[in-house]
């Protein structure tokens, strides 16, 4: 939602104009006859429209593509208009608002019109695919959205199965004699993995299916490769930890082993610093 709104406040001249000039071409004194026949499929980003009269009460039902509700007849609307300040045009177009019906963010164009005011209801995402602000077709974008779906909910369940790993060894752990140490940092190790596959499962599902990104302007990739690459750090430096104390239980001379371990991570340790680094900066460069 907030990267709507980001796009909208980019593009706000151009996304006006639009309306200015879709509003313009409309003959509002057809207007009953078009909100019934035509006015929907006209502009699809339109979702609601109805009309007040002079003492700021709504004089006609709230009309939908599909429905009418007569519910709102008589309903005072003067906290909405009394502060509103008409172009020359008589033309008032609203910031970006969410909308209590659906949730969804909208704009409200009001047109001032033979003592009535005339009011329409844009869903912005909508008017933002019509106008081509936002790219892509709708079907091959479902077929994306289902195939993130199902890389993501794999994820997730690999990364469940991670989880049940882990309580399995701690399980035999406990039922049968084995390597204290070497059991308890397996399941670590297993508990860390699944959490970081979970991290990338989550983030998937979230900005590809659920809340689908319409940009890139925060940098997702490179936050979701940061923490997922911390995610393995911490894995390696626990595997790392646990060779550690199976060479000095056992023979020192093959510490160097470990060392090369350590040394690696040392290296991604820094590798991913200065990643984050150089992130940081150019975000706050942008």
């Amino acid at each position: 939602m907030k990267e709507v709104i980001a796009i909208y406040k980019k593009q706000r001249v151009l996304i006006e104009n639009s309306l200015s000039s879709f509003i313009g071409d409309l003959d509002l004194d057809q207007y009953d006859e078009m909100k019934d026949k035509s006015l929907f499929s006209l502009f699809p980003a339109l979702k609601a429209t109805y009309k007040i009269n002079e003492n700021f009460k709504q004089s006609t039902p709230m009309c939908t593509e599909d429905t009418k509700d007569s519910s709102y007849i008589g309903v005072d609307k003067k906290h909405l208009l009394e502060r509103v300040k008409f172009r020359d045009d008589n033309i008032y177009i609203s910031n970006a608002y969410i909308n209590s019906r659906s949730a969804t963010t909208y704009i409200t164009v009001t047109v001032w019109y033979q003592k009535e005011y005339f009011v329409f209801d844009f869903e912005l995402y909508t008017l933002l695919k019509d106008l081509s602000l936002i790219e892509g077709h709708e079907l091959f974008s479902r077929f994306t959205r289902f195939m993130y779906a199902i890389f993501g909910f794999l994820l997730a369940a690999f990364s469940l199965a991670l989880i049940f790993y882990a309580l399995y060894i701690v399980g035999r752990l406990m039922l049968e004699e084995a390597d204290l140490l070497s059991s308890l940092f397996r399941s670590i190790i297993a508990l860390t993995l699944g959490l970081a596959i979970f991290d990338l499962s989550k983030t998937i599902l979230e900005h590809e299916v659920f809340y689908k990104s319409l940009s890139r302007k925060n940098n997702l990739e490179n936050r979701l490769l940061a923490r997922f690459l911390t995610s393995i750090i911490i894995a390696l430096s626990i595997e790392a930890l646990m060779v550690v104390f199976k060479i000095a239980l056992s023979d020192y001379s093959q510490m160097i082993h470990a060392l090369y371990l350590i040394g690696g991570i040392g290296i991604m340790i820094s590798s991913l610093s200065l990643f984050i680094f150089i992130m940081r900066y150019d975000g706050h460069k942008n």
